[in-house]
């Protein structure tokens, strides 16, 4: 079976849980005010509208890699990083100052119009999905607390998620930084993805799941072998799409790092061997603010002909050959090896 039909089928188990915890929370909220029914309600809108459930998902057959019982559990477990995810997604929506996610308003922005009638509805706005995205992260701990699982696998999985969440901040300071420090280089930004990506969208949901299934640091490190290329084969493929991808199929703006000033590997490998001339180009067009589709489409060019974005999609594939190649030798239940070795070949291809 492939691996986006085992993802389908997973998103319709996980859609109706999520819509009945947001529900539960909603009832929970109207005992302490309007203004707390408005934020879970948005949270549930928001975190309902789309995404791929990959890391979610990845806990689950992470589970199942090593066992088969346990379903309601598994999956409550994994919604715990689809509420991480959101509320990571709403801070980074923050930062990147974006107006969309997922075809829709992010929620700073929902806020903005809520408060637009007040002296400063930005401010309000921020401060309000900065609470909104906290509340989700402790929403997130509370259902890996509430697991029916082995006291001891829960404590270290709830140990790791916590990790995960260390890390991906960690990674996003640097992602930052990378807008303003003049000498970044490709390693600097091999730890960004190693840190931001790898860990929290591939290794972290599996050790999750593996964890709660009692694997061994053995079975860790081998799944680690798998998810680090795979992770990095992801961010690399982000970076791809979102320079060269469509705004309607990703869901959010084309260009946000160059608006941000950010560089991926893309504008640093074009920034080496491109000329002068173009070296300039793209200096004065990272970090506008006020980028237009005519320089967009002058940064693709540059990529393009200096062999950058080749570069890029050359080395997505080796990783995710890399990742594969890292599983066909250990002794994973067939129902979480088919899924993996499926889902490398579905991250290097994706389109959003």
């Amino acid at each position: 079976m492939q691996a986006k039909t085992l993802l389908s089928e997973y998103k319709a188990k996980i859609e109706p849980l999520l819509e009945q915890f947001f529900n539960d929370k909603i009832k929970k909220a109207k005992a302490i005010d309007p203004s707390s029914v408005e934020m879970i309600e948005l949270l549930k809108e928001f975190t309902l509208r789309g995404g791929k459930r990959i890391r979610a998902a990845l806990i689950y057959y992470g589970y199942r890699s090593f066992k088969d019982d346990n379903e309601e559990e598994i999956l409550k477990a994994s919604m715990s990083i689809e509420l991480a995810h959101a509320f990571l997604l709403i801070h980074d929506d923050i930062i990147d100052q974006d107006a969309l996610r997922r075809s829709g308003p992010t929620i700073h922005t929902s806020y903005q119009n809520i408060f637009k009638s007040t002296k400063d509805p930005k401010h309000y706005g921020i401060s309000f999905a900065i609470l909104a995205g906290d509340i989700l992260y402790a929403f997130a701990n509370e259902i890996l607390t509430s697991l029916n699982l082995p006291e001891k696998n829960k404590i270290k999985a709830i140990q790791i998620f916590n990790h995960i969440i260390h890390q991906v901040l960690y990674g996003e300071s640097l992602d930052i930084l990378s807008s303003i420090k003049t000498n970044f280089t490709s390693k600097d930004l091999e730890q960004v993805h190693y840190l931001k990506t790898a860990t929290y969208t591939i290794e972290g949901p599996l050790h999750i799941g593996a964890t709660l299934a009692g694997a061994s640091q053995h079975h860790l490190k081998d799944l680690s072998k798998y998810a680090i290329p795979l992770g990095k084969a992801f961010q690399l493929q982000d970076d791809i799409l979102g320079l060269f991808g469509e705004e309607k199929v990703l869901g959010k703006p084309i260009g946000s790092d160059l608006r941000e000033g950010k560089k991926t590997l893309l504008i640093i490998n074009a920034l080496e061997t491109a000329s002068p001339s173009d070296q300039k180009t793209i200096q004065s067009i990272l970090g506008n603010q006020d980028l237009t589709e005519d320089q967009i489409d002058k940064v693709r060019e540059i990529v393009t002909k200096t062999g950058s974005l080749k570069i890029s999609q050359d080395l997505v594939k080796q990783l995710g050959k890399e990742a594969k190649a890292s599983i066909s030798n250990t002794k994973l239940h067939d129902r979480g090896c088919e899924f993996l070795l499926g889902i490398a070949d579905y991250l290097a291809e994706r389109k959003y």
